[in-house]
């Protein structure tokens, strides 16, 4: 037949959920159409990114799958060659004309952003992950049009930004409360820095949502299970996986096609850490050392 039925999926992290999630959706359309699914993970190395891209082309899978490390350092035009199809999960990369599966994440934040505008909340901060993934750039631009958008004066203190990792969030939320007038509210960029957000805050001694507004950006268990339960701005994971699979089909039947992208919606759903503004010199200060 020419093929191998085998399908790669290249990941910067197995244990993000939301990866998982991917994996999962992409896994159920893949063996229904009689493919095998291999995963591989980077972890958040560009070296054993390359390795492990070369490792599947070497195996002759027909399709990649990837969320790529960095969109700017990633050298695509050599590392893609030799795939029948490709497809991009939430990132963009300058020139290439593959298939791609993109979250809307504009609309779930500027939806977090006007409740919270509504709440009383004007100093909102970000702390994202780094602007050379789409994810993290979609969002701090949305971020700064919206609050442009609402009349509110910007600062560029309350924005931060580095690798999306706990230790990311727990530091940017202590520089943030540093500050002489530190944010009311906090979007966490992504789940894994919700996890260092989360511990940050409660090694101060600050109280959700009567001291901090606090919203996440993807679902992740502790987030659910945190009282009050925290609220989210979610895409749904599972089909992200299962449209990047649909397309990866749809492009070994017909290489000829033009780039199909599929878009994701996101949504803000409230459920309780969200409050009324304070003002923040009522915050308490800080008794907290180290990670």
């Amino acid at each position: 037949t020419g093929r191998s039925r085998v399908v790669g999926f290249v990941v910067d992290d197995f244990s993000n959920p939301l990866f998982s999630a991917h994996a999962k959706g992409a896994d159920e359309i893949l063996r229904a159409a009689g493919y095998a699914l291999i995963l591989a993970n980077s972890g958040h190395d560009l070296a054993r990114e390359a390795e492990a891209v070369t490792a599947l082309r070497g195996r002759r899978v027909d399709a990649l799958l990837i969320a790529v490390v960095s969109e700017t350092k990633y050298d695509w035009k050599n590392l893609l060659q030799g795939f029948r199809s490709v497809v991009l999960l939430d990132r963009e990369l300058d020139g290439f004309t593959g298939d791609s599966v993109l979250p809307d994440h504009r609309a779930g934040l500027r939806q977090a952003i006007d409740h919270l505008f509504e709440l009383g909340h004007t100093r909102i901060a970000l702390i994202a992950g780094k602007t050379d993934q789409r994810g993290s750039r979609v969002r701090i631009e949305s971020y700064r049009e919206h609050m442009h958008a609402l009349g509110l004066t910007q600062d560029p203190a309350l924005v931060r930004s580095g690798l999306a990792s706990r230790e990311t969030g727990y530091v940017a939320l202590g520089e943030l409360f540093e500050l002489a007038e530190p944010p009311t509210a906090v979007i966490a960029g992504s789940n894994r820095l919700f996890v260092g957000i989360a511990s940050a805050i409660r090694e101060r001694g600050l109280r959700v949502p009567e001291d901090v507004s606090l919203v996440t950006c993807d679902e992740v268990d502790a987030s659910a299970l945190h009282q009050p339960p925290i609220d989210v701005i979610e895409r749904d994971a599972l089909a992200m996986g299962r449209a990047a699979a649909e397309l990866a089909i749809a492009r070994l039947d017909d290489t000829t096609a033009p780039p199909r992208h599929r878009m994701i919606s996101t949504t803000f759903l409230t459920r309780g850490s969200s409050g009324k503004a304070r003002p923040s010199s009522t915050v308490p200060a800080s008794d907290a050392s180290s990670v």
